[in-house]
C-alpha cells in the first residue's frame, strides 16, 4: 500500500531522545524499526506491587510506550513482544503475567495508521507466590514482517512484580533529601499505617507527585509531609514507651543487630 511520506524522526522529542545513541546504518525505505520510550533517560526498570490493593484485585496493567523509526504508513502495522529468559527470578508466563502471544494483549500490539507511537498493556497476575517473592518480567521487541530491531539500548524493558512491600521507584535521593529520609521497610509500613485513614497510598504515585520532577519540587508540600510523619512518629513512640517498648526500629541487620531507629529527616545527604 502507498506510504505517507512523513518521516517520523522530524519530531523534536524523538530527535532528542535518540540524539546520543549508537550509530546505525543509513535508513532505507522498507526497513522499519521499533524502540521503547523510557520515562527517564536509559531507565529500563518498572516496579509494581499488589501490596496496597484489596485482595480481590488479581490483575494490574502496566502501560509501556514504543516509537517507530521509518516512515509513517496509511495502514495499521502489528508488532511482536516476547519474554527474555535467563533471570534467576524470572516470572512465569501465564502465572505471573498474561503471555505476550495471548490474543487479550496481542490485539493491542499495533502501530495505528498515521501514527508513530503507541502505548501497550503488560498485564500482571497476582499469584500467591508473590507473597514471598519479587519476580522479573523481562521482555523485548521481536521481529516480524513489519518491524526489526531499532537501537540496541532501547529494545528491552523489565517489570518487577511482587505482593510484598518494596521501595517506591520515586523514593529516591530527592524524597530522602526533602522529607522522607533513608528508606526502610518498617518506616514505609509506618507511613502506610499513618495515612490509611486519609485514603492515601504510600506508593509510586505519591512520591512522584512530590519529587517526580526534581526541578519543580513543592517544598511547601514536602515540609508538610515531613512534619506530618515526624509528629505521627513521636506519637507512636510515646505509645510504645507506655507499653514498655523500645522506639520504632528497622529489622536487625548484620551491621546493626538492634535495628536502625526509624526517623524522618530533610536537607540531609
Amino acid at each position: 500500500m502507498k506510504r505517507i511520506k512523513t518521516y517520523i524522526l522530524s519530531g523534536l522529542t524523538v530527535l532528542i531522545f535518540f540524539a546520543c545513541e549508537d550509530k546505525m546504518e543509513v535508513y532505507h525505505e522498507g526497513i522499519d524499526r521499533l524502540n521503547f520510550i523510557y520515562e527517564e533517560w536509559n531507565d529500563t526498570l518498572l516496579n509494581r506491587t499488589f501490596v496496597f490493593d484489596d485482595e480481590t484485585r488479581i490483575l494490574d496493567t502496566v502501560w509501556v510506550e514504543l516509537a517507530t523509526q521509518g516512515f509513517v504508513t496509511d495502514y495499521d502495522r502489528s508488532f511482536v513482544l516476547e519474554q527474555v529468559m535467563g533471570d534467576t527470578n524470572a516470572a512465569e508466563s501465564g502465572v505471573h503475567f498474561i503471555p505476550f502471544n495471548d490474543s487479550q494483549v496481542t490485539s493491542h500490539y499495533v502501530i495505528p495508521a498515521g501514527a508513530n507511537e503507541v502505548k501497550v498493556p503488560i498485564v500482571l497476575k497476582r499469584d500467591v507466590s508473590l507473597k514471598t517473592r519479587e519476580l522479573a518480567v523481562r521482555f523485548r521487541i521481536g521481529h516480524n514482517e513489519n518491524f526489526s530491531s531499532g537501537y540496541p539500548r532501547y529494545q528491552e524493558r523489565v517489570i518487577t512484580v511482587t505482593d510484598m512491600l518494596v521501595q517506591p521507584k520515586y523514593w529516591t535521593m530527592y524524597a530522602s533529601y526533602y522529607f522522607a529520609g533513608k528508606y526502610g521497610k518498617v518506616k514505609h509500613q509506618f507511613m502506610i499505617d499513618a495515612t490509611r485513614h486519609l485514603g492515601i497510598k504510600m506508593n509510586d504515585d505519591f512520591f512522584y507527585s512530590l519529587v517526580g520532577d526534581p526541578n519543580s519540587v513543592d517544598m511547601g508540600m514536602t515540609d508538610y509531609w515531613f512534619y506530618f510523619f515526624t509528629y505521627a512518629l513521636e506519637e507512636e513512640n510515646a505509645k510504645r514507651a507506655e507499653q514498655g517498648l523500645d522506639v520504632l526500629r528497622e529489622e536487625p541487620s548484620a551491621g546493626n543487630p538492634e535495628g536502625e531507629i526509624v526517623r524522618f529527616s530533610r536537607y540531609e545527604m
